[in-house]
């Protein structure tokens, strides 16, 4: 499945310490940066903060029943987190983060991790970059490359992105390239993040991370980096992310063995305060024999007429070298479009909307928003080549 996703990216925190005041106060996406914890301006403070979304969801696929039903987090993420920092002097900073994500419509923990978003350690210093130790967002292209901030509910960007193909096993990730394919993980626990300090627009930021699987291989989970330039209205970024399997099994007889997924990732962005335009392009590449390649490639548009924010987003996927469940090659593609408004009641309140879909191509069987597919008659594969639609009405605050 998808992993959970933050509000905004941590890949950029180190973006309005670095930019004129002037392009914080135009950028849209920087406005709504500034309203994160980390971007306090007293040394020593303690803050918690959070994000209550609930809303009425309707889902229907192909050859099936559509369903209403209650959703947090169609626009952000339900969390609860504490931020809190330190003035240690000569432009050193030390800070703390823990962020829990929970189901608004239940009130129980999204995973049974209680700090599953963020729980990191760290020291800030306005010269020599930031260090951070624990779980974390990845070093990657920005969050804001998908308009819809890459959430769990109504994010084709997650689901197509992400490569969220339902199988006669239940859901994995880019199961139709190998066994063991991986995507990226937004959250790399168990991970070191350095951040260069931005200079003349130019930053970097890298990430290590150790096993997360309790086995004795693989040594490494996730390795990577990010080049990125930004004048805070244009905004250009290059990754590469390595991410290592728990140990698997490619065929019948075969020893289990980790298999490395390499994901290179291309992204921009411009932003002019009243919209928002991105574009991104990321290949998926499993390093193991006979592993096929998925190509996404994404657009996004943000447009901001006073209250109103209108948000469209498109996420094609194609494949080489896919596969089925029975290992026979086959054509596998995927197009996710999202369209949606947001209304803002006040600063912190809002309400929202959102229509979108994911059409299956071939043998691919793409799901949105966690409803699974149809399956095929008598058995539990499920039906390929079908479509999902889902539409959506809701309310958040964030305090």
């Amino acid at each position: 499945m998808p992993r959970s996703t933050a509000l905004y990216p941590a890949l950029l925190c180190t973006l309005l310490a670095a930019l004129p005041a002037s392009a914080q106060t135009q950028s849209f996406l920087m406005s709504r940066m500034a309203q994160l914890p980390e971007y306090g301006n007293t040394g020593d403070s303690v803050r918690i903060y959070g994000t209550v979304d609930l809303g009425m969801m309707h889902t229907k696929t192909d050859h099936a029943a559509g369903r209403w039903q209650q959703q947090s987090g169609g626009a952000y993420t339900s969390k609860l987190g504490f931020y809190a920092s330190e003035d240690l002097g000569g432009g050193l900073k030390a800070e703390a983060k823990l962020e829990a994500g929970f189901n608004a419509d239940t009130g129980t923990q999204q995973t049974s991790a209680l700090f599953n978003r963020e729980s990191w350690v760290g020291l800030k210093s306005s010269t020599l970059g930031t260090l951070r130790f624990g779980n974390q967002i990845n070093a990657m292209l920005p969050l804001f490359v998908d308009p819809f901030v890459l959430v769990p509910t109504n994010s084709v960007y997650t689901w197509v992105g992400g490569g969220a193909m339902q199988g006669p096993r239940g859901v994995g990730a880019n199961t139709d390239l190998a066994p063991g394919a991986a995507t990226i993980p937004v959250r790399v626990p168990k991970s070191l993040t350095y951040a260069t300090p931005r200079v003349m627009g130019f930053g970097a930021q890298a990430i290590y991370a150790t096993n997360p699987y309790g086995t004795s291989e693989p040594k490494v989970g996730t390795r990577g980096g990010v080049l990125s330039f930004t004048d805070g209205h244009v905004y250009l970024a290059a990754s590469m992310t390595q991410v290592w399997s728990s140990p698997v099994s490619a065929g019948a007889g075969l020893p289990a063995q980790s298999v490395r997924t390499d994901i290179p990732a291309f992204g921009a962005l411009y932003d002019t305060g009243k919209l928002v335009l991105s574009a991104s392009y990321a290949r998926t590449a499993p390093q193991v024999a006979g592993a096929g390649e998925a190509q996404i490639s994404t657009l996004g548009a943000i447009l901001v007429q006073d209250r109103l924010s209108w948000r469209a987003s498109l996420v094609h996927r194609d494949t080489e070298g896919a596969r089925n469940a029975a290992g026979t090659p086959v054509e596998s593609s995927a197009l996710g479009l999202m369209l949606g408004v947001d209304y803002e009641l006040s600063r912190r309140t809002g309400l929202y909307a959102r229509a979108g879909s994911v059409r299956n191509f071939g043998a691919s069987a793409i799901i949105l928003n966690s409803v699974a597919l149809p399956f095929e008659a008598g058995s539990t594969a499920p039906q390929v080549g079908i479509e999902t639609r889902t539409y959506s009405l809701g309310l958040f605050h964030n305090f």
